[in-house]
């Protein structure tokens, strides 16, 4: 029997962490035949990259990270490195390879990996695939000096971003709702002042004047609770980037194109043809983005800081994850149902969450007979 070394990198801060669930998942992944894991807790933002710095296949086989998106970002970055040349240090197979335990508030890279976005489900999946000795490996971005998973955008992601870790700071905690007024506010803000972004895409320009413009890693864009917002439909992990932008946010068809950043509103986008202010293009080596007055910049749902040129690259078979090798990959239809009853079964799973109140009198705890 073969010996996995296993490193646990966990966000004790991240949105759904407890110590029960850090035990649950510590026993799923020790029932793995020959895994040894030692665990680590993040103390402060840059913990998990300085965790994960000049790791090799000599010192761990796989890291699992157990967070949010933000926390494999700090992990990719501390494993890859960066060259003078802006490539990683260390290729694929001399770094250890990463397992996901979604804990965070959308848990992106999760659900476009094909692992379930609750973090249980997740260590038991992990757990399977370690027994099988199963992975795939995936290109990761690279914007601002910093490796990238699910993508990075300048204009209303950002500001909406931007929003929600002012929310954050004042001891409000991240939940899909609660991204509702913050796009809604960024978006009013924009159509007032939009931004005025050029693009090009492997050298060739491919739009300018955009109020939106954001590059993809990943295939869904994010999620809206268990909403996949699909922006770019034929991006895939293991290929190159996925561009897109939004030509305009005025008038009705703007309002329109805000719901369909928060995964609603396709009938209204298709009948209002939205899709007429919409620029993508797919697997692209390199994307440059500029503007005039200098933008809010988000990489992996975290507000970098403010920026008017952002040179964005591709590093392909860069990193290796625990997960299902053919991982279900996200279309224009991305439901069973339409979007308002998926949306009804997120709030009524958050209702039926609710703690509920004690009730007086001598029936109290005797079950209500």
């Amino acid at each position: 029997m073969s010996i996995v070394r296993g490193l646990l990198i966990s966000n004790p801060n991240s949105t759904s962490i407890t110590d029960s669930l850090v035990r649950t998942v510590v026993a799923e992944l020790r029932a793995v035949p020959g895994l040894s894991l030692r665990a680590e807790f993040t103390a402060h933002p840059g913990h998990a990259t300085a965790i994960a710095t000049g790791l090799t296949r000599r010192d761990c086989d796989v890291v699992v990270c157990m967070g949010g998106d933000g926390t494999v970002n700090e992990v990719v970055n501390g494993l890859l490195g960066s060259a003078a040349d802006g490539r990683p240090v260390r290729a694929a197979d001399d770094i250890p390879a990463i397992a996901v335990i979604p804990s965070g508030s959308a848990n992106v890279l999760a659900g476009a990996l094909g692992l379930p976005r609750g973090p249980k489900s997740a260590a038991r999946m992990i757990a399977d695939l370690l027994r099988a000795g199963e992975e795939r490996t995936i290109s990761v971005g690279r914007a601002a000096d910093r490796w990238f998973v699910v993508n990075a955008g300048l204009g209303i992601d950002a500001e909406v971003i931007s929003a929600m870790e002012d929310l954050r700071a004042g001891g409000v905690r991240a939940h899909p709702l609660r991204y509702v007024p913050a796009a809604l506010g960024a978006w009013n803000r924009l159509r007032t002042n939009p931004p005025r972004i050029s693009v090009s895409a492997d050298g060739e320009p491919i739009g300018r004047d955009l109020p939106m413009a954001v590059v993809s890693n990943s295939n869904p864009w994010t999620f809206f609770g268990d909403l996949a917002v699909v922006t770019n439909p034929t991006t895939r992990l293991g290929g190159g980037l996925g561009f897109y932008g939004i030509t305009s946010v005025s008038g009705i068809r703007g309002m329109v194109s805000a719901l369909r950043l928060v995964g609603a509103g396709r009938a209204l986008w298709s009948a209002l043809k939205v899709e007429d202010r919409e620029l993508r293009d797919d697997d692209v080596g390199a994307v440059t983005l500029s503007s005039p007055e200098p933008l809010k910049l988000q990489i992996d749902g975290e507000y970098v800081d403010e920026r008017r040129e952002l040179e964005i690259t591709c590093a392909r078979n860069a990193v290796r994850f625990i997960a299902p090798a053919e991982a279900r990959e996200y279309g224009e239809d991305v439901g069973d149902t339409v979007w308002w009853r998926r949306l009804a079964a997120v709030l009524g799973r958050k209702f039926r969450a609710l703690p509920l109140p004690r009730r007086r009198g001598g029936r109290e705890g005797r079950g209500g007979h």
